[in-house]
């Protein structure tokens, strides 16, 4: 019984025994230091050296180089630098049809284009080889002529500069001292022959037309005097010396008023207004009044007095010139002054000018006489030329370039000018290949003759060009440079 009893109770104590070995050994295991002298030995630190402040904490992609690994790219292997959209005109030589117009004809119908036909039949490239598909209604638009061998002559070229021809400019002066009391122009006006200038208040105008009136009424008693003188010597109760002395005074009182006559006429009056004063039907006349009016047509270039202007004879009033025709001096180079004066020798010499205030516009020139000498500083000769200017469109003082027609005629191919366009400074025309199809054609141009053109090369005699209407074909090949089309 006893055992029974103790059992349990040997149980309990082994098992509180247990317990407290345990305590004791967990205690111990959770310093690992624990009954070290510290102060005198320090357990050596696995973790010695490092500085735990800057150590960050673990990163479970420790190890890893991310400065140079890059995340995966779907893309990799491709040079997306270089690579461009598509392009559907990719593989197409455009630079080789640059030159469409000096290829070959039969040349441009060979290329195809990218969308697997020949291009001088595709809608979209078409222009690339400088051909034109016109429709019925365009066609009707344009004219063409055939090119063809027409008569030219050798051409001298020359620069100058436009001027009055002296022959048509007048300065109006008074012819008698006076004061302006009216004056109905000003300057650029345009004027008529006849057309009233100013009016002139003169005292001795007036005093001249009073003269002339006295005369004439003085004539009027000689002349009876001497017919009453006359009576009297035809009935033997007149001496002949009275008729005589009659006679002489009636004489020369014509003679008086003849000379007061041309002196009114000095003065700028015509016969009527003189026989009007000798009428008695002038006042203006005998109040001094005397009218200025434009002896020529044409503009008032400069006007030298204002009204109430004190002048005195012969003093400038205005200025007018007609500028529908007038003169140029061009300068001829030192080569080509032989030939010129040749030429001259044997007449005028015809030719054309332009100016660049119209470009496209030619004026009929002649070259009528030559200076003695050359310009030492130019080495140029200087040649006088009539300019016709009928429109008066040429004003004095424009700079000139020219050309003089020198020699025998010469059959070269010729155009009219309308028919040359430009292109980046290369002359081309069309042509027409068929009834609904033109092609651009470029050309060289020897020279100009008025509205006509001689060509040097690119087309052969016979071949039918546009001359009218070009630019509707040329607005279609160019339409790469005006941003119409494919973007090349």
């Amino acid at each position: 019984m006893t055992k029974s009893i103790l059992s349990p109770i040997v149980v309990i104590l082994l098992f509180a025994a247990s317990l407290l070995a345990s305590t004791s050994l967990f205690s111990q295991s959770a310093d690992p230091h624990a009954g070290c002298d510290h102060a005198t030995k320090a357990v050596a630190d696995p973790h010695a050296g490092h500085d735990h402040e800057k150590e960050a904490p673990a990163d479970p992609h420790a190890g890893h180089d991310h400065a140079t690994e890059a995340a995966a790219d779907p893309h990799a292997g491709h040079d997306h630098a270089s690579e461009t959209s598509a392009d559907p005109h990719a593989g197409h030589d455009h630079s080789s049809h640059a030159n469409s117009g000096k290829m070959k004809i039969d040349d441009l119908f060979k290329p195809s284009c990218e969308h697997g036909i020949k291009m001088i039949d595709c809608d979209e490239c078409r222009y690339e080889m400088g051909a034109v598909k016109v429709t019925p209604k365009t066609e009707s638009m344009l004219k063409t002529v055939k090119l063809s061998q027409a008569a030219s002559k050798k051409e001298i070229t020359f620069r100058g500069e436009l001027g009055y021809d002296n022959q048509r400019f007048r300065t109006v002066t008074s012819k008698v001292p006076g004061v302006i009391t009216t004056l109905a122009v000003r300057r650029g006006d345009r004027v008529e022959e006849g057309l009233l200038l100013a009016t002139i208040e003169s005292s001795e105008l007036s005093h001249q037309a009073l003269e002339l009136r006295k005369l004439s009424a003085e004539l009027e008693l000689t002349q009876k005097k001497l017919a009453r003188e006359e009576l009297l010597y035809n009935k033997k109760v007149g001496a002949m010396e009275a008729v005589q002395e009659a006679r002489a005074a009636r004489d020369l009182k014509l003679l008086e008023i003849k000379c007061s006559r041309e002196r009114l006429a000095m003065f700028g009056l015509s016969a009527a207004e003189i026989a009007a004063i000798v009428a008695g039907r002038s006042e203006a006349a005998q109040k001094g009044l005397l009218k200025i009016v434009a002896p020529i047509h044409g503009s008032i270039v400069d006007v030298h007095a204002n009204i109430g202007s004190a002048i005195n004879e012969q003093q400038p009033i205005l200025d007018i010139v007609d500028i529908r025709q007038l003169r140029a001096a061009g300068q001829i180079m030192e080569a080509d002054i032989a030939t010129v004066l040749s030429e001259l020798k044997k007449g005028s010499i015809n030719g054309f000018i332009t100016t660049q205030a119209s470009p496209g516009m030619l004026y009929p020139v002649k070259a009528v006489s030559a200076d003695t000498a050359i310009k030492a500083t130019t080495r140029t000769l200087e040649i006088q030329l009539t300019v016709k200017n009928g429109d008066e469109l040429l004003r004095p003082g424009m700079f000139i370039e020219g050309t003089l027609q020198i020699g025998a005629d010469q059959q070269k191919p010729m155009l009219p000018a309308t028919a040359i366009l430009e292109d980046d400074g290369s002359s081309f025309v069309f042509i027409k290949y068929n009834d609904s199809l033109y092609l651009r054609r470029d050309i060289t141009v020897e020279s100009r003759q008025g509205d006509a053109v001689i060509v040097g090369s690119g087309i052969e005699e016979g071949t039918e060009v546009v001359v009218e209407g070009a630019f509707l074909l040329k607005s279609d090949i160019l339409r790469g440079k005006m941003g119409a089309g494919c973007a090349h």
